[in-house]
């Protein structure tokens, strides 16, 4: 028995394929409800003229960046749980991932890229202009303390 259960937990690759599929699955469906909603956008402008403020616009846009992003942040992440605890893809060299550390480095400057974009998103609409500043503000903590956390790592 307990050989049994040392060589289910030893060759326990199948329990990080179900993550990195379904990551991947998710990376592709983000993908096309990225472009479903580019395509919706460009549809409105060109059938209701209010469609047409570049403010109302610019956050659309925006949108479809950010979904796009997550999209290639899920990839990301299917791609370095498989090959941390599957195999070896092939990837550009960018991709390979080799370590936990890496994989959460380039979760970080993503997620800062995220909140930027989510700040820009937000600065665009500019309902109310405290709200903004603190948004930006929780932003800017955010992004300091994942900056600080890596600098710190890289240092030891």
């Amino acid at each position: 028995m307990k050989d049994l259960v040392r060589k289910l937990v030893e060759n326990g690759k199948a329990i990080a394929v179900l993550p990195a599929f379904s990551l991947f699955v998710g990376a592709v469906f983000l993908g096309f409800y990225g472009v479903y909603l580019l395509f919706e956008t460009l549809y409105k402008v060109f059938t209701n003229p209010t469609y047409q403020d570049s403010t109302q616009l610019s956050t659309k846009f925006i949108t479809v960046m950010d979904i796009h992003l997550l999209s290639v942040v899920l990839y990301i992440f299917a791609v370095g749980l498989y090959e941390l605890f599957v195999g070896k893809l092939q990837v550009p060299d960018w991709l390979k991932i080799e370590s936990i550390d890496e994989l959460k480095a380039k979760l970080a400057s993503v997620i800062i890229l995220i909140l930027a974009i989510t700040f820009t998103k937000k600065f665009v609409q500019w309902e109310k202009p405290v709200d903004t500043l603190l948004f930006g503000v929780a932003v800017a903590v955010v992004i300091g303390v994942l900056i600080f956390y890596y600098k710190a790592k890289e240092s030891h």
